[in-house]
């Protein structure tokens, strides 16, 4: 990296309070992956910040790398968007929250993760700017996206444990990562599936986000893709996600 920095789109995802005047921030990026910087005098009223770095925004980051050091140096930051709808309504607040808090436990640092950085930035334009009604179909979206691009894509379809096709009644079991016989599982919990259910995941996870925008899923279809991934996404984290107990639609 050269003195004049390296510019690059990022969304930032943390944001702690340094000394006096500065801020250590987390930013997600599409070709870096995870970058931590300084960003030196950020509350400074004529700094390049203007006032401090703000969680939940997109932008366009400069940065310098610094030999030996952990951090690089946020050297300044053009926001984009600001992506103010995720502060008129509390349950926008509380998605785009969730969604910036999963991408920052999918991204890995200097991991390239393209798809996942799209994944959210369309995700949280959504929840930005659609009704609050569709705040958990977004929501659903990002995850489903997100898990793909993070190569967690549940198997669907089959059953993951045999082979064989599923039957009247088949279950998701999070500890095979995807659907199953009930005799196939030996471990871990299980969640029924209907029919209608996995017709709702494998639309959520084929279909084009334009088919979704024109033909949205059903409350109950997107319920059922909610329980799914309340059960799948603590498997592939080794944890419960933070703030998936306050997502609307639970």
């Amino acid at each position: 990296m050269s003195r004049a920095g390296h510019r690059t789109e990022a969304v930032v995802v943390r944001v702690i309070e340094f000394g006096e005047t500065s801020q250590i921030v987390h930013l997600a990026t599409p070709a870096r992956g995870l970058v931590a910087a300084l960003a030196k005098g950020a509350h400074a009223p004529k700094g390049a910040f203007q006032g401090g770095m703000t969680l939940g925004v997109l932008g366009e980051a400069e940065l310098l790398a610094r030999p030996r050091a952990e951090l690089e140096l946020l050297r300044s930051f053009r926001v984009t968007d600001g992506l103010r709808g995720l502060h008129d309504h509390l349950d926008r607040h509380a998605a785009g929250t969730y969604v910036l808090g999963l991408l920052r436990d999918l991204e890995r640092p200097s991991l390239p993760a393209p798809a996942l950085f799209a994944a959210a930035v369309t995700a949280l334009k959504a929840l930005s700017t659609s009704s609050v009604e569709h705040v958990p179909l977004w929501v659903a979206v990002f995850e489903a996206r997100a898990l793909a691009a993070a190569g967690h894509r549940p198997h669907l379809g089959t059953c993951v444990g045999c082979g064989g096709e599923l039957g009247p009644d088949p279950v998701f079991a999070p500890a095979l990562g995807g659907t199953a016989h009930p005799r196939c599982v030996t471990a871990g919990p299980v969640r029924p599936l209907s029919s209608a259910d996995l017709r709702a995941l494998a639309r959520l996870y084929t279909a084009r986000l334009p088919e979704l925008v024109g033909e949205p899923p059903t409350a109950l279809e997107v319920r059922a893709v909610r329980a799914v991934h309340d059960l799948f996404l603590p498997y592939v984290l080794d944890r419960e996600p933070l703030g998936l107990r306050r997502l609307p639609g639970r």
